[in-house]
């Protein structure tokens, strides 16, 4: 069966909300998909202590740094490979797939060793104590050397979706997460005959089933399962196409990097207010990732339209495209923040017996459920400029919204001013206000509506 062939979403000429849906939803469900597999390790590593939760809440920016230039060339793909579509040039979409993956391959090989050999002196950067170092550590080391593996699947999602397949994905994610939930329990606490790994448990069943995730990405892309026809040939480095990648890629692994980083300074501000804060921040971390999948999944559909539409030299409608999925997406996000006013305790006690973690964490995600729907309107103007091949520019006014807003603010209002983690809390808020504000200006000019091929 031709994969691709049956799940494409055709999108020129084609109306655009119902294409927005089509596209969105199976994204949205891959997103809440890998927000499980986060989910199930905080739950079962939640059992072992709160500080196996602070570990897991230091490793994590650590790792988006790392990952955070999968993240970039992917979103290359989603642009390079929808705006080849647009123009009806499917050669070019598969060259530039190999040229792609050559380069994450190399790139993730030389991030993987890094992160292993410095992995303990960011730990220390980072504020991490004395009890959590090494399960941090252990965490972090297991998990880091799987990224290859990971930035496969990165690239093999992204050309699809730039294809207009965002099914496939959907369906591969669904297997690995079951397996990821599966696997926790047994090799966290050592059921039946596994070996009892505990917090590693949970970084080595992450590991392996994305390893599954990457061979069956593999499979499909090079057996001809898809309208991407890759062959081994396009993996040979092209130094035209490379130069092109890294233009369009660099700004949005930089971007992601600056955001991982923004995030590890983040951690170290609310690491001075002790471990239960860094827990209830770890666990809320992880729900606020569900608050945000709707915008993710808009924002990835609408980088694939923007990048087709472009493409086929249709720059209006990739305007129209553009504040339509934003003001769905605000609609969407205000009323979840809503609710969450009311059951924020409750999700939090999922998690955690500690009423202390549950009383900060429910402050923190009360206020975070209206600072994402903000923050919901930037990520989806973002994957316009994504789209478009504009990465620079959404790079530019992420750094603004965290290291000209959101650190700064979230600095002064808890430590300056003595509101503690509120002052963090409330920080965020403010700063996600100012930045979508300044995208939305700029974003008006239209000047971004230009393709890349």
């Amino acid at each position: 069966m031709k994969v691709a062939k049956t799940n494409k979403q055709e999108i020129i000429d084609q109306p655009i909300l119902p294409t927005l849906i089509k596209l969105s939803w199976p994204i949205i469900i891959g997103q809440g998909m890998h927000l499980m597999y986060q989910l199930a390790d905080t739950f079962w590593v939640g059992r072992l202590g709160a500080e196996y939760l602070a570990a897991m809440s230091l490793a994590f920016p650590l790792l988006l740094v790392v990952y955070s230039v999968g993240a970039g060339f992917s979103i290359a793909g989603v642009s390079l490979v929808s705006q080849y579509t647009g123009a009806g040039r499917p050669k070019m979409a598969s060259k530039a797939t190999g040229q792609i993956f050559t380069l994450a391959i190399f790139l993730s090989i030389i991030f993987t060793a890094a992160g292993i050999y410095f992995s303990e002196e960011l730990f220390l950067l980072i504020g991490a104590e004395e009890d959590v170092l090494p399960l941090a550590l252990e965490y972090f080391r297991i998990y880091v050397s799987g990224i290859p593996i990971i930035f496969i699947y990165f690239i093999f999602s992204s050309v699809l979706e730039g294809i207009g397949d965002t099914i496939t994905p959907m369906k591969i994610k669904l297997v690995t997460v079951i397996l990821n939930i599966v696997l926790d329990p047994f090799l966290i606490f050592g059921w039946f005959f596994f070996p009892e790994l505990g917090i590693g448990g949970a970084a080595l069943a992450t590991v392996l089933s994305r390893l599954v995730a990457g061979i069956i990405g593999i499979y499909i892309m090079f057996w001809n399962k898809t309208e991407l026809k890759l062959e081994l040939w396009h993996l040979k480095p092209e130094p035209k196409m490379i130069k092109r990648i890294i233009r369009i890629g660099t700004p949005a692994a930089l971007g992601d990097s600056a955001m991982a980083i923004a995030l590890s300074l983040m951690t170290a501000l609310v690491a001075n207010f002790g471990t239960i804060t860094v827990a209830a921040w770890g666990i809320a971390n992880r729900v606020t990732s569900a608050i945000r999948m709707p915008a993710f999944g808009m924002g990835r559909a609408t980088s694939v339209m923007v990048g087709q539409y472009l493409g086929a030299e249709q720059p209006d409608e990739a305007g129209k495209v553009s504040w339509m999925s934003a003001g769905i997406t605000i609609l969407f996000m205000v009323g979840l923040a809503i609710v969450l006013l009311f059951i924020s305790p409750n999700i939090m006690a999922v998690f955690t017996g500690d009423m202390d973690v549950i009383k900060v964490g429910t402050e923190y995600l009360q206020i975070a459920g209206f600072a994402y729907t903000f923050l919901a309107a930037q990520i989806v103007l973002s994957g316009a400029l994504n789209g478009a091949g504009k990465s620079l520019s959404q790079t530019i006014f992420r750094l603004l919204s965290l290291w000209v807003f959101q650190l700064p603010i979230s600095y002064l209002l808890s430590t300056t001013l003595g509101f503690e983690q509120s002052g963090v809390w409330w920080g965020i808020l403010i700063a996600k206000f100012m930045g979508v504000l300044v995208l939305s200006v700029w974003f008006r000019k239209g000047t971004w509506k230009t393709r890349e091929i």
